[in-house]
């Protein structure tokens, strides 16, 4: 019953982007569209065809998600430990809040000579830039959920005699885990974006490097083919996160019943 109803959901949400996908075709067909400025799905998927056959799309697939896995995951271990320390100790949120805040505002691509400089070219400089880009949003979020934990619920565990590591695991992160989750569905959509931009820095391959290189050829059907592919794992990506944050919030639905 459940899957009848997810499918069921899914077709609902889907049949207007099937609808316009074959109004694009038609048009393309029709002549009202140049082919070469915007081409039609059908060559989308020829070229999409011709990559996974020969297995370049899924190389290119495999070295993308290794390094925005790699970049996302050293970003929520440094946001969420930061965050949680400067939330919870005012000595090192004097030490760290402004350092971070002026760091925060700096666009992540302008850090791409550092990147080079310090890591050479390769995937490293790219895994560095999805870093930077996941980081501070996860800080951030992070901060600010242990900040709004309500003072009730610290002191009503006090006086049950909650201290330390037992007050923090079952009141603190739990109370903060929302907004950690929040700030972990902004990241994603950010580490693909910085993806791309760090496959420029001279990436062996990944997605965001064959789009580059297609552009350099006019390749534009090969161009818009890997734009697409991106977008599809960027929301397949936020889903799965939106999934797994659902779990973790369950008790949350508990609470609201």
């Amino acid at each position: 019953m459940a899957l009848t109803q997810s499918l069921r959901a899914f077709v609902g949400r889907a049949w207007f982007s099937v609808a316009l996908v074959l109004l694009w075709e038609l048009a393309v067909r029709a002549g009202w569209i140049d082919t070469h400025f915007f081409p039609a799905p059908s060559a989308l998927f020829e070229s999409t065809w011709a990559d996974a056959s020969s297995g370049k799309l899924w190389q290119d697939s495999v070295d993308s998600f290794h390094r925005v896995l790699s970049g996302l995951v050293i970003g929520v271990l440094v946001g969420v430990g930061l965050g949680l320390s400067m939330g919870m100790s005012r000595f090192i949120d004097g030490m760290l809040g402004l350092p971070i805040q002026v760091l925060r505002a700096i666009p992540p691509i302008t850090w791409v000579g550092f990147a080079i400089l310090w890591f050479g070219l390769g995937s490293r400089p790219a895994i560095f830039l999805i870093f930077l880009g996941v980081v501070f949003p996860v800080l951030l979020s992070t901060y600010h959920g242990v900040k709004q934990v309500d003072l009730i619920y610290l002191r009503a565990a006090q006086n049950l005699g909650a201290r330390g590591g037992f007050l923090f695991v079952n009141v603190i992160l739990p109370a903060a885990m929302p907004s950690i989750m929040t700030g972990l569905r902004v990241s994603i959509g950010l580490a693909w974006i910085l993806m791309v931009v760090g496959e420029l820095i001279g990436a062996p391959g990944g997605l965001g490097a064959t789009l580059m290189r297609a552009q350099d050829y006019d390749q534009t059907d090969r161009m818009l083919a890997y734009m697409i592919i991106i977008g599809v794992y960027g929301y397949v990506s936020d889903l799965l996160v939106s999934r797994v944050s659902s779990y973790v919030l369950r008790w949350q639905r508990k609470l609201d019943e």
